[in-house]
């Protein structure tokens, strides 16, 4: 009950840092604070006993000092009949001179409305001097990770990727709240406040209104991930809300713009694929494998790349080249109900690879340099995932950490490959005629049986059938540069339908990855349990 209300403090007091409640009984009375690391409390006080103590609460709590009761006093607003009319934003800039921002919007337009975590807060502003719209973003992020200006710092000057115009790193941390200092309580996680002021783009790629609009995004928000990894950044949250469109009549290389870097790492870390980390729906098969190997690979470009696939299979599977939504195909609420099962959803992901073809409906609905784009990165990216899943399974961490480094050698070369794929399809798209006519007098499938429809029993049939030379395929590999046999070349007489067959369906999900993950707070006798950020 406690955390609910406080809950709601957050939400509707959005410059809030921490909330303090004084909880009463007949005779006793008990202080919990709350803060973006979990929740705090007193030993129950008997105030009959010590007076002194209780009234000396009541008068901090009622303090009008608007730190002392949890306001960021740095957010300020011009009341106007009880109403908010405007307000403003301080932040440190260039110079460490105090820079203060216009509000373009009264309150924020993203908040994050958990108490711990991250508890991510974006505002709009206007620069003072040239009116121009740009965005405050507010975070906490734990101790133990890299502030993302950090990771925008190097990305200054980098098309494709967001800019940072100023950045205030260390704002406050929830162990100087809390009075602990550096000796931490057990189970305690510290988190750092940042604030950062970023330049402005246009909506998530997920908005397109045509095919060539969201390729042409999708192909520059690559081409910024490629001189990002070069730099050594690593971005590790690929997804269709953190790839927008540039600016209006933006030149190539500035169309899609990739953001957000909560959860970035340095690529020579190493840092071994973690299916906590990310978005569930565009986590690649070793991240979501990672799940059940003791000694996952390191999350690599790779990863990220097959993320960028996931994004347009997506798009296709639900939406057409107009973005205009179109039912039928199940295939993504298949991967959606699984999302909870990292394994179950990594094999519907093989599945998907190993496939070879497009449901005659995307066909009917994307024009074919689009079909065949997606098929193209489909094809380059399963050979890779075949050989990195036999790493896995087939060599010890030792040996196979060393030849995953040959991944990381030839991205270049994968970088510029897919990229080439992006440009082919986007030259195509201006060209008359891009789209395939369906073939008429092609007869009809036969009606389902009861209980099923055609594109569950043949996407099940696809699935034991991938399963069971799965299996076969699992003989050890003295190398992994031996030619491994495609799934696909073994089945695609057996398993590949005919045009007017394709499955509809096969395997989503989002950032809340698990059970374990959720940041709601927890009630202990010091604080919440950590988590990660």
């Amino acid at each position: 009950m406690v955390s609910s209300l406080c809950r709601q403090i957050f939400i509707h007091q959005p410059n809030r840092i921490f909330v303090r409640m004084l909880v009463i009984s007949e005779s006793h009375i008990r202080l919990f604070h709350f803060d973006r690391s979990g929740v705090q409390y007193t030993l129950l006080l008997n105030f009959h006993d010590e007076p002194q103590t209780f009234v000396r609460l009541v008068l901090v709590l009622g303090s009008s000092d608007e730190f002392d009761i949890g306001l960021d006093a740095s957010i300020q607003w011009t009341i106007e009949g009880g109403q908010k009319v405007g307000g403003t934003i301080r932040t440190r800039g260039t110079g460490n001179q105090d820079v203060i921002y216009p509000l373009a919007q009264i309150g924020p337009f993203f908040f994050r409305g958990n108490i711990r975590g991250r508890s991510t807060i974006c505002w709009r502003v206007r620069d003072p001097t040239t009116n121009e719209q740009l965005l405050v973003k507010d975070m906490w992020r734990s101790e133990d990770r890299l502030s993302e200006h950090t990771f925008l710092q190097d990305a200054i000057g980098l098309p494709g990727v967001v800019q940072m115009v100023n950045c205030e790193p260390d704002r406050c941390e929830t162990k100087t709240l809390r009075g602990f200092g550096d000796a931490l309580p057990a189970k305690f996680q510290n988190r750092i406040e940042s604030r950062i002021v970023m330049k402005t783009y246009g909506k998530p790629v997920a908005k397109y209104t045509s095919a060539k609009q969201l390729f042409c995004a999708l192909r520059d928000a690559i081409a910024g991930h490629m001189e990002l990894f070069k730099g050594g950044t690593l971005h590790r949250d690929v997804s269709p809300y953190n790839v927008l469109f540039g600016k209006p009549g933006a030149e190539p290389g500035y169309r899609g713009i990739l953001i957000d870097f909560d959860i970035a790492t340095r690529r020579n870390w190493n840092k071994p694929a973690d299916w906590k980390i990310g978005t569930r729906l565009y986590q690649s098969v070793a991240v979501l494998n990672s799940c059940t190997v003791p000694d996952p690979l390191p999350h690599d470009h790779l990863d990220d790349l097959e993320s960028f696939l996931y994004i347009l299979v997506q798009v296709i599977y639900t939406c057409d080249s107009n973005g205009v939504a179109y039912s039928g195909l199940d295939m993504l609420s298949r991967w959606e109900k699984v999302s909870h099962d990292c394994r179950t959803a990594a094999t519907f992901k093989e599945a998907y690879l190993a496939s070879e073809f497009l449901p005659r409906d995307v066909e009917q609905h994307w024009p074919s340099p689009c079909v065949d784009l997606v098929l193209a990165f489909t094809a380059f990216i399963h050979p890779i995932m075949r050989k990195k899943m036999k790493l896995v399974d087939q060599l010890t961490p030792t040996v196979r950490n060393g030849r995953a480094k040959e991944f990381s050698a030839d991205a270049n070369k994968h970088y510029t490959h897919v990229l080439q794929l992006f440009d082919t399809a986007i030259e195509a798209l201006d060209k008359p005629d891009t789209w395939r006519v369906p073939k008429s007098g092609v007869p009809s499938p036969d009606p389902p049986s009861s209980g099923s429809t055609s594109s569950d029993s043949s996407l099940e049939n696809f699935l034991k059938e991938y399963q069971r030379m799965r299996e076969a395929d699992a003989s050890p590999s003295p190398t992994v540069d031996q030619p491994t046999s495609s799934i696909s070349e073994h089945s695609r007489s057996a398993l590949k339908r005919t045009s007017d067959g394709y499955p509809d369906d096969q395997p989503p999900a989002k950032r809340s990855n698990s059970p374990g993950s959720s940041e709601s707070g927890r009630k202990s006798s010091t604080t919440a349990p950590s988590h990660a950020a």
